[in-house]
């Protein structure tokens, strides 16, 4: 409990982010880049930018999916005939480095976008530094973005997780009951011995 007191304390102490969604919470920014920190993520980090074509760019981590940590969403506000849950096969660049993603369509307070989720734990090392990502759908180029100062947002992308981490780590464990008849916190049931 005290665990869950603390990192809310942490998130309320940081402000809020305007451009992502309202559960979000500002890191910082650097170089054109917003770093912050998503609590529905299992308080995951992540670096978001945008562009002057509307498309937004984020990548992060997302620890409620063991099996992929990692994640990109790219929106435009012009995908209008996404929908929502269909899964679709994207090609994926960055710089020179090439790969096929299965995305997510996702509608986001009206933001149409691709959630691609990975399991490739070079993929922060392999962004860093990167000058251009491009995505191409049935062989058409949906994304050309610049990378801009891209070192410096995967290096802070990481500074924020580690906090992060180091927060939650440095919170006691809850006390372990000893009595093996006590219920679980929001259960009810009808034999007491169904635990």
């Amino acid at each position: 409990m005290r665990l869950m007191f603390f990192v809310l304390a942490l998130i309320a102490a940081m402000p809020r982010m305007s451009l992502a969604d309202n559960e979000t919470i500002q890191w910082k920014e650097v170089g054109g880049w917003t770093v912050a920190v998503d609590p529905t993520l299992d308080n995951g980090c992540f670096v978001l930018t945008s562009f002057d074509d509307d498309t937004i760019f984020r990548l992060g981590f997302n620890f409620r999916k063991k099996d992929k940590p990692l994640y990109i969403l790219l929106g435009n506000p012009n995908w209008k005939s996404l929908e929502k849950g269909k899964h679709y096969p994207i090609e994926l660049s960055l710089d020179q480095t090439q790969w096929t993603a299965d995305a997510r369509g996702l509608d986001l307070d009206g933001l149409k976008s691709l959630w691609i989720d990975t399991d490739d734990t070079d993929l922060i090392e392999e962004f860093s530094g990167k000058l251009s990502f491009r995505a191409r759908f049935n062989g058409k180029e949906i994304a050309a973005l610049g990378l801009k100062d891209s070192e410096r947002a995967a290096d802070e992308l990481l500074a924020c997780q580690k906090a992060v981490n180091d927060a939650v780590m440095k919170q006691p464990a809850p006390p372990q009951s000893k009595d093996p008849f006590e219920a679980k916190p929001g259960t009810q049931a009808s034999d007491p011995f169904d635990l």
